[in-house]
């Protein structure tokens, strides 16, 4: 099967997700376009791509495109991929798949109703190693509590101290925090244990009115998940998984590239995940998959369980104080 992609944006993850793509049978690209067309041109050369498009809407409605990528700011998300289904375009959305609850049912129920395939580009939840992490739960016993934390000092924030304004951390654009780094400890918690029952969050809050740093604690049944996230800061904890017969460690919340299981009674360390060379074309993987076996979500990442996700970093942005405009949390 071929299917022929379109890149919408030309940041670092259009790069990613060009070299990615090379990885997967079938995925072809053949054109990008972006909000500045120079920037669209660059890019072209850069990767040898065929075309390039002035704009969205040019690209779109060409009907050369089988699926168009979208790594456009968060919050274009909605309208681009409505426009794509719009012309039964099949459509990559880049993480975080929509800033809030209703953004994300309307886009589903659209998709659903043009029969039209919309894909969450969460890498870590399509991973071999989280479904080793998954089907590894039972070996540390009753689970006693987990942490999962994504901290990483923004190569964008001295720009935002000096009053450049980088797009990081610009509010209009439904950036920040939770909605680039928290994503993904919070989808690891919640495809792992489901919703939490209770959640308690709160954030650092910058002058720009966007969220710097996170915590949550996300209430299970005889556990609590610790949520950790910060783009002004680095961290050196371990996320790990920590039951009454021992523990799971796993590197890289947002890729899940190492997990090792530790014995509690012998403390004996085992490596347990595969050596992934580029787990961003794995996810890229399953929706190739979901393409030759014609489905309308992801076996890996159904729509359920992205709402869930939603949902979820909703209510911790609610309870944090962290609203986008035309948002009553």
């Amino acid at each position: 099967m071929e299917m022929k992609v379109g890149i919408v944006g030309t940041n670092f993850i259009s790069d990613r997700f060009v070299e990615s793509a090379k990885l997967v049978e079938g995925l072809q690209i053949v054109s990008v376009c972006s909000g500045h067309y120079e920037n669209a041109l660059k890019f072209q050369q850069k990767h040898g791509i065929e075309k390039v498009y002035r704009d969205f809407d040019e690209m779109l409605h060409a009907n050369e495109m089988d699926v168009i990528y979208l790594a456009v700011p968060n919050s274009l998300h909605q309208s681009f991929a409505m426009d794509c289904i719009s012309t039964c375009t099949n459509v990559i959305v880049e993480k975080p798949f929509a800033p809030n609850v209703r953004n994300a049912k309307t886009m589903f129920q659209y998709a659903n109703s043009m029969n039209t395939y919309v894909h969450d580009a969460i890498v870590p939840l399509y991973t071999k190693n989280f479904e080793i992490l998954k089907n590894n739960l039972y070996r540390i016993g009753k689970i006693r509590r987990a942490i999962f934390s994504f901290s990483k000092y923004s190569s964008r924030y001295d720009a935002y101290l000096a009053n450049e304004n980088p797009t990081t951390f610009r509010k209009e654009l439904c950036n920040g925090c939770w909605m680039d780094l928290g994503i993904y400890v919070i989808a690891d918690a919640v495809a792992l244990f489901g919703k939490p029952k209770h959640i308690l969050a709160s954030s650092i809050m910058l002058d720009s009115g966007v969220d710097g740093a996170d915590s949550a604690i996300f209430q299970y049944d005889g556990f609590d998940a610790v949520i950790l996230a910060s783009k002004i800061t680095d961290t050196k904890v371990v996320n790990e998984i920590e039951g009454e017969d021992g523990t799971l460690l796993i590197e890289q919340a947002s890729l899940i590239s190492k997990i090792t299981f530790v014995d509690r009674k012998t403390k004996k360390e085992e490596v347990i995940s595969v050596d992934t060379k580029n787990p961003f074309a794995e996810q890229l993987m399953d929706f190739m998959e979901s393409m030759k076996y014609g489905y309308r979500e992801s076996k890996r990442v159904p729509h359920g369980l992205t709402m869930e996700i939603i949902e979820t970093m909703e209510e911790c942005r609610r309870q944090s104080h962290v609203l986008y405009k035309g948002e009553e949390l």
